[in-house]
């Protein structure tokens, strides 16, 4: 397939027959395990600051201030007492 990459890797034989165990036990197959743990490990572990989703800073920009004391009352139409 084009686009695709091929990682290849020595690991531990106790590691691999873990991971083996655990992938069945999933109903996956030891190259779907290493897919899935590699995706998980790069969005833990990676640096996301280049993506505007998670800077704050420029995906949430108000003009005022908000008060949160009054929420309650707007959301559930009580009034303080």
């Amino acid at each position: 397939m084009r686009g695709k990459k091929v990682i290849q890797t020595e690991v531990d034989p106790v590691v691999y027959a873990f991971v083996l165990r655990t992938a069945e036990a999933k109903g996956l197959t030891l190259k779907e395990a290493a897919r899935q743990a590699l995706s998980e490990w790069a969005s833990r572990e990676g640096d996301l600051s280049w993506d505007p989703l998670f800077d704050l800073s420029k995906t949430f920009s108000t003009g005022k201030r908000t008060d949160a004391s009054k929420v309650d009352e707007v959301l559930y139409r009580r009034r303080k007492r």
